[in-house]
């Protein structure tokens, strides 16, 4: 099962299916490129990859798949 590590040091498993550690995005100009009858599995392609992390609430997204690094935010301190 793919999983990634969490700068806290929590596990987060990737494997379910769904799964609810990731959420799909689309830019708005990438989304307009699709209109009428669209392929899901196309607009998936252009959709960034982001995983969220329940232990610290990090967000860990990928830009260009699993193929390559992450950038990881964590919440800003109040």
């Amino acid at each position: 099962m793919p999983k990634i590590k969490c700068n806290c040091g929590n596990i987060i498993g990737l494997g379910g299916i769904p799964d609810p550690n990731q959420y799909l995005v689309i830019s708005d100009v990438e989304y307009d490129h699709f209109s009428g009858m669209v392929d899901a599995e196309a607009i998936y392609m252009k959709m960034k990859i982001i995983i969220e992390c329940k232990s610290c609430k990090r967000l860990h997204i990928f830009w260009d798949g699993f193929d390559k690094e992450s950038t990881t935010y964590s919440l800003q301190e109040k």
